[in-house]
């Protein structure tokens, strides 16, 4: 079975700002052109070749009460429409541009076809990230949670900072395991929607095979994005924080972060949909670093808004499956620290965190693999958009129909 770097497509061209036509155009039937008698007059301007008066295939609208000419004569309202077939499917998505609703369809069929893929290795690399991090949150908060939840009496002052030391440095350790750990499954997912879309099926261990190269490059990009949005969160507030600090006028303090909150965040949002497909752009594309976020900005460039609103809806859908299905695991854990402890609550004790540790799981095993699915999708599509890619993939796939330049049957 050929290898995904084999198939033809996913290089990036040579000049990725040049978008082209957004569909190429399908076979369609060439309308033979009218017939007309040696020495007859011409057609006049409006229609065709003119008997008893009326106009004939494709001619001007006949006057109210007109009757159009039957007998296998043309009505007039024109010829039908050149029979256009579907696009052609080989995989889990039609090979053209794709609808949002299109879009989900195909990250939940994705996952449909390859469960032990997608979701498996999912609850895999999130059982890993918890193994690691459970008891770490463990040394450093059970001691401090017995403190801050305690009933009885409250804690002072010192106990409380240092209960808020502990937990954000749990917290911290907790985001970077995690964030490496999904960067991993991302890229791996990522190889296996590029085959998915070609109709074909790949292992995981070939999966990791395409993308342990890509490694650091994935790496870097996401740090080099952090460090982007965290330099625009400085200029933004910086000057607000630097004049309450130094004491400066109460207006002129208020007026800073008014002005830079705002203008901050909008910057902020506008990076990380630009950045989006980075990630995607890495592996694919085996792009460097600087060059896959300038190759995602891109591919997002004039379409902004619908690649916001779809990062939008996906994390959405996202986070409510993550509520959702961490419900239960989040009642059953305040229930095992009441039961455990007399009168008093910890959620940082050893059975409380093993319980939140097993939500945590259920969720990332559905959650991960469907923002990972559908931000590559979203990458197929702003590349069958802007540089037809369905013809280069038909063609890979092996596939007939528009796309794949064979003309309909018949």
């Amino acid at each position: 079975m050929c290898r995904v770097s084999d198939r033809p497509g996913w290089t990036s061209p040579s000049d990725p700002g040049q978008p082209a036509e957004d569909v190429p155009p399908g076979w369609a039937p060439q309308q033979p052109p009218a017939y007309r008698p040696a020495g007859s007059p011409p057609p006049p301007p409006g229609g065709g070749p003119q008997r008893g008066g009326q106009p004939q295939w494709g001619g001007q609208q006949p006057p109210w009460g007109g009757q159009p000419q039957w007998g296998g004569q043309q009505p007039p309202w024109g010829p039908p429409r050149p029979w256009a077939p579907p696009p052609p499917k080989p995989g889990v998505i039609p090979l053209r541009p794709l609808g949002v609703g299109e879009l989900l369809d195909g990250a939940i069929s994705a996952i449909r076809a390859q469960p032990a893929l997608m979701l498996g290795l999912s609850a895999v690399v999130a059982v890993i990230t918890q193994l690691l991090t459970v008891p770490l949150t463990w040394l450093l908060l059970r001691d401090a949670g017995d403190v801050a939840f305690s009933v009885d009496e409250p804690a002072d002052p010192g106990e409380e900072f240092s209960f808020a030391a502990s937990a954000l440095s749990a917290s911290g350790i907790q985001v970077v395991v995690t964030l490496v750990a999904s960067l991993l499954l991302t890229g791996i997912l990522t190889v296996a929607v590029s085959r998915a879309v070609l109709g074909e099926r790949i292992g995981a261990a070939a999966a990791w095979e395409r993308v342990r190269p890509r490694v650091p490059a994935l790496l870097g990009v996401t740090l080099t994005v952090i460090l982007v949005e965290l330099a625009v969160l400085v200029v933004s507030v910086g000057p607000g924080v630097l004049l309450a600090v130094t004491s400066a006028p109460t207006v002129a303090t208020v007026l800073a972060f008014v002005v830079g909150v705002p203008l901050g965040l909008a910057a902020a949002v506008y990076l990380y949909v630009a950045f989006a497909l980075a990630p995607v752009t890495v592996v694919l594309e085996r792009q460097p670093v600087v060059g896959s976020l300038r190759r995602s900005r891109a591919l997002v460039t004039g379409a902004w808004w619908r690649t916001f609103g779809i990062l939008v809806l996906v994390n959405v859908i996202a986070q409510l499956l993550a509520g959702v299905l961490s419900v239960p695991f989040t009642v059953l854990t305040f229930l095992v620290s009441f039961a455990t402890q007399d009168g008093g609550m910890n959620p940082y004790e050893a059975l409380p965190l093993v319980v939140t540790s097993l939500g945590t799981i259920v969720a990332s095993a559905v959650t991960w693999p469907f923002t990972a699915v559908s931000t590559a999708l979203l990458y197929v599509d702003r590349r069958i958009r802007r540089e037809a890619l369905d013809i280069e993939l038909a063609r890979a796939a092996g596939v007939s129909g528009p796309a794949g330049g064979q003309p309909p049957p018949g």
